[in-house]
């Protein structure tokens, strides 16, 4: 399998420092994401596109240096959301019910409204204030540099893997590798300039990847990458639209709980997510 990490490295016609001067937001052009090929060891072209393009700036960016071992309260708190939406003395929902209905092909929305409960309110409120969040950042105009969002930190947290002494070179590889993947997954047909409503989309997105820090299935390292581009996207959005603090705050908690419902080990059972919910996140 070919390494899709383009869009962190210098191009072909960037061998050199002095024509490695583009402006940095060329990097996010679908073209160049397609057509850029490997000219050697990815650990050193990644730490010459950083060298060049990313002069020392850093106390904004969420510090990457340690390793974040539980992010559940980081993307959210559901105990805040239990308590907000007023549903923390109900039953969490008939699991039976769930399973049965995610055995039959229903979606995790479907299935949690048969199951009642907990499960069923919260899918509910996720709709409700998914659609108050996303009124409120259709109404900006504000852009979002795609490359600061999402390039960056994906950057900078290459860079703590290639520095970390705890691993060898092939499983720093790998890890590179994921987040290459990830974040060609993310550019993949944008601008460099987003607006605030498809910034959001992809923080949610990222959320979901993640499991919102439930049960993710997921090294560290990605871990606290997830979050490093999750929470500059959120800062981003929030100044652009500051009055969407609270509905993005709400929606972020009924995230968590979703996933701390759908992961207790009574609703557990082989079945894939539900991609066209991943999707709609995205789109």
């Amino acid at each position: 399998m070919s390494t899709n990490r383009a869009a962190v490295r210098p191009t072909e016609g960037q061998a050199t420092v002095t024509n490695n001067r583009t402006k940095a937001e060329d990097r996010l052009k679908p073209a160049e994401v397609a057509d850029a090929k490997p000219k050697g060891p990815a650990r050193a072209e990644i730490l010459a596109s950083q060298t060049v393009a990313e002069p020392a700036r850093a106390t904004t960016d969420p510090v990457m240096a340690a390793p974040v071992r539980d992010l559940t309260h980081v993307y959210g708190n559901s105990a805040k959301a239990l308590v907000d939406e007023t549903i923390w003395n109900l039953a969490t929902g008939d699991y039976g019910v769930y399973r049965t209905a995610l055995e039959q092909g229903k979606s995790r929305s479907e299935a949690a409204e048969a199951a009642g409960g907990q499960l069923a309110i919260v899918h509910r409120k996720i709709s409700e204030y998914t659609l108050k969040l996303e009124a409120l950042l259709s109404a900006s105009n504000a852009k979002i540099s795609a490359l600061e969002v999402i390039n960056r930190p994906l950057e900078k947290a290459m860079l703590e893997i290639i520095d970390t002494g705890t691993m060898d070179d092939a499983a720093k590889d790998a890890l590179i590798e994921q987040l290459g993947v990830l974040q060609e997954s993310l550019t993949r047909g944008l601008e460099s300039e987003i607006t605030v409503l498809q910034s959001q989309r992809i923080a949610f997105a990222i959320g979901e990847r993640a499991n919102w820090g439930v049960s993710a299935d997921l090294p560290e390292e990605l871990q606290a990458a997830y979050w490093a581009v999750c929470s500059h996207v959120r800062n981003a959005v929030l100044a652009a639209v500051p009055e969407a603090v609270n509905t993005l705050e709400r929606l972020a908690n009924l995230f968590v709980a979703k996933a701390e419902l759908e992961n207790t080990p009574q609703a557990k059972l082989a079945h894939h997510p539900d991609r066209a919910e991943c999707q709609s996140l995205h789109s």
